[in-house]
């Protein structure tokens, strides 16, 4: 199995948190996760989930500290993962930038990647759809 590190962030508004929906093409379901992704060699956490929020969302975020770091397995696209997630808190620099019901995101390579947009847990709770990582849901409670 796979083991990759991310970064992700939890950023809150209000009741709701800044997740991304995801689909997996070969499972055919949706699920959401908080924003960031891989830390890349030689980068904190903090350096990564920075990068990330440029190039998923082009914005600066900042006020980051750490949460908790949570180990979980995920399966996507076909591929099982072990997953040791940096859940960082954080905000946006710019509070303009927080401003939107929803954002595409794209790849560098301008490939569809997910929608950005803000969930409370009651609302994905009642889409019956994962969070990951999984066990975040019982830490924000």
């Amino acid at each position: 199995m796979i083991m990759r590190k991310v970064a992700l962030a939890l950023i809150k508004r209000g009741d709701k948190y800044l997740v991304e929906k995801f689909y997996d093409e070969v499972d055919k379901v949706y699920f959401y996760k908080l924003i960031g992704g891989a830390i890349e060699e030689g980068e904190t956490p903090k350096e990564a989930l920075s990068r990330e929020f440029m190039e998923e969302l082009k914005s600066k975020i900042c006020e980051i500290k750490n949460f908790a770091v949570i180990l979980d397995k995920v399966k996507y696209n076909g591929t099982d993962r072990e997953i040791e997630a940096h859940i960082l808190e954080a905000n946006f620099e710019d509070e303009y930038d927080s401003r939107f019901t929803q954002k595409f995101i794209y790849s560098l390579e301008g490939k569809f990647l997910s929608i950005a947009m803000w969930k409370s847990l009651d609302e994905i709770k009642s889409e019956n759809l994962i969070l990951y990582p999984r066990s975040l849901i019982e830490l924000l409670k």
